[in-house]
């Protein structure tokens, strides 16, 4: 998981309330069961989970855009189910689509939506002579 961001039909939420403080995370099963889904590929483990930046980074970008119905502690449990009921590797694995190989965004769209009923956003890279999947939006 990158993050979690609100959305809106007619305009992009973000950065709705950028000074709202962030509430260091201490219940240690809350951040073991988070660092499981949403490492802090930015740092150490460790350093990740002491000063949890990137965690305050998306919670200060996109989570305040939903503070008025989620408080802090809600966002990152929406998250967590958010992350368990739609396993985006687990889902492309079932359709036969495996890292290392060749495949057209039709086929990776269409797998993810045939199970999630929804439209994916995949985004690619040029690396090289070719394009990489570096992130898929639901």
């Amino acid at each position: 998981i990158h993050g979690v961001w609100p959305d809106h039909t007619s305009f992009v939420m973000y950065d709705c309330d950028p000074l709202k403080k962030y509430k260091t995370i201490d219940d240690t099963n809350i951040l073991t069961e988070l660092d499981a889904r949403w490492p802090q590929l930015t740092s150490t483990k460790i350093i990740g989970l002491q000063f949890q930046r990137f965690w305050e980074y998306e919670y200060r970008k996109h989570g305040t855009c939903c503070a008025d119905v989620f408080n802090q502690s809600m966002y990152f449990d929406i998250s967590m189910k958010l992350t368990d009921s739609i396993d985006l590797l687990k889902i492309l694995r079932t359709k036969g689509i495996k890292p290392g190989y060749t495949y057209t965004g039709d086929q990776i769209s269409r797998a993810i939506k045939s199970v999630t009923q929804n439209n994916p956003n995949p985004k690619c890279t040029y690396i090289g002579r070719s394009f990489e999947l570096n992130e898929i939006g639901i």
